[in-house]
């Protein structure tokens, strides 16, 4: 079988521990971070490469923190809602979540050099924690499938257990669900029936790092800055997969094992013949890291009107936890009755991995003009993900994944679009556009945001809302077989946050 195709697969089977190849959709989950945690920001689509004066500038572009003229301390909150409407074989479903929590909270110590009207004319500090990514989401759909079974996938791990695992082939064999009839293995459930299938993926979690940033200010013309982070992530998804159909018939099994143990009227396999059947496969995941990085910044103002900026960000260095359990539960049901002929309860199995994940570095450019009114700010960013490293106990297993990497990812470009308007001195009001790229070569994989925000000032106080809609589309397959393989359910995404950013000058 080819590793390559198993190894996307295996990716949305959602397999931990199973496949290295789990180790890589992770590795893409945990590397697409939005920096940047203000309202104000937000509200203009995170293109902030050449801005300053922000406590986003902490987690950004540390050169921004040369901007300050006075202390800052501010505090963000954020709702947020998670919508999946989905389509599965022609039934739709909808699931959502949401969330109120902390998104980011920072201070800025404003330190002047005195005495000086030129040169250097401050030397400023900042510390602050934001919230980077959001993993809350529920996948949940139904459908009734006339042309793959679960059971599929046992049959094909049955005869593959070195790329499944080995206790695929006996969940397959002990649950009475596939059998061999000495030359290949094959589901014993029908083929030419339809399969009521169900799923339902509740993930939890956030990304989130803290920042110890430097900003200095040259003139007022040259703004330079760095920054060290400490990022971590905590990850859960708690899944079950529920499927009901009927077993072969009698001419079923005739044709394919003549000799099966279902023909023998011996054998209590004789009365599973033509029977109901239901399974579930329950998984949990439970992924924790903790890791570090680093951002150089340099903001550069030719005049009073535009501004441009630069960031390199260093790879997050990640040492990462995997907890992963998953199980089996079936049923052989007399249809006659309703009553459960002969029940089956896997073993559960129990995988922990610790290995070491290297995410893309980031290069940022942006360039905004300022006017009497407002701004206008655009940004590029350059991700390479073809320099993702995974590095577990297995070298083998790591050769693979880099293999993978370089075959089946690539760099992309996000750009993000900005601008803010002065009502009156005190009243603002804020759009953006946040596009991020495909790091995909053979998936399409894009997603898109608008924002839009207010601001308010009075003295040395400051409130800024901001509201973004993120959208995007995806696809997901609860197993996937060779023979026989499952559609894909597609799934419309719809991200809606809300945050408020409380703050003020000390």
């Amino acid at each position: 079988m080819n590793r390559k195709k198993i190894t996307l697969l295996a990716a949305l089977l959602c397999l931990a521990g199973v496949s290295q190849a789990q180790y890589l959709e992770d590795a893409m989950r945990f590397s697409q971070p939005e920096y940047g945690g203000s309202a104000r920001f937000r509200a203009m689509g995170n293109a902030s490469t050449s801005l300053g004066g922000d406590l986003s500038s902490i987690t950004g572009n540390p050169a921004g923190l040369g901007f300050f003229n006075n202390s800052d301390a501010g505090i963000s909150l954020n709702y947020f809602n998670d919508t999946n409407k989905t389509d599965y074989y022609g039934t739709s479903s909808s699931s959502s979540s949401d969330r109120i929590a902390l998104n980011q909270a920072g201070v800025v110590f404003h330190m002047p050099v005195r005495s000086r009207n030129s040169g250097w004319l401050n030397f400023n500090l900042g510390i602050g924690y934001t919230r980077t990514n959001d993993f809350n989401s529920t996948i949940d759909f139904v459908g009734e499938n006339n042309n793959s079974s679960y059971t599929d996938f046992l049959a094909d791990a049955s005869g593959a257990p070195a790329d499944y695992g080995a206790f695929f082939e006996d969940w397959g064999f002990e649950s009475y669900l596939v059998d061999n009839n000495g030359t290949y293995y094959y589901p014993t459930t029908s083929e030419t029936t339809t399969n009521s299938q169900g799923n339902r993926d509740v993930r939890k979690g956030s990304q989130y790092q803290t920042n110890f940033s430097f900003g200095a200010n040259y003139n007022n013309t040259l703004y330079i800055g760095a920054s060290v982070g400490v990022a971590g992530f905590n990850y859960e998804s708690d899944r079950r997969f529920d499927e009901i159909g009927f077993m072969k018939s009698r001419g079923d099994f005739a044709a394919i094992d003549p000799g099966s143990v279902f023909l023998d009227e011996n054998d209590p396999a004789y009365d599973f013949v033509d029977a109901d059947y239901e399974l579930s496969l329950s998984s949990f995941q439970k992924t924790n890291g903790t890791g570090y990085n680093g951002t150089l910044g340099i903001i550069y103002r030719p005049d009073n009107v535009f501004q441009v900026g630069f960031t390199a960000t260093t790879p997050t260095w990640y040492t990462v936890t995997d907890d992963y359990t998953i199980f089996l539960d079936s049923w052989i049901v007399d249809p006659a009755t309703d009553q459960e002929m002969f029940v089956y309860e896997s073993p559960q199995e129990d995988f922990f991995d610790e290995y070491d994940l290297r995410t893309p570095y980031r290069l940022n450019a942006g360039v905004s003009a300022k006017f009497a009114q407002g701004l206008v700010s655009a940004d590029v960013e350059y991700v390479d993900y073809t320099s993702m490293k995974i590095t577990t106990a297995n070298p083998s297993e790591d050769a693979r994944s880099q293999d993978v990497i370089s075959n089946d990812y690539q760099g992309a470009a996000n750009v993000r679009l900005g601008g803010e308007y002065f009502v009156n001195p005190q009243f603002l009001v804020r759009a953006g556009y946040n596009f991020r790229g495909n790091p995909y070569k053979n998936l399409d994989s894009k997603k898109q945001a608008v924002s839009a925000g207010l601001g308010y000032r009075i003295s040395n106080m400051y409130m800024d809302l901001s509201y973004v809609n993120e959208r995007y589309d995806l696809q997901y397959t609860p197993y996937q077989s060779e023979i026989n393989p499952a559609n894909p359910a597609d799934i419309s995404n719809s991200r809606n946050n809300v945050m408020l950013t409380l703050g003020f000058k000390f």
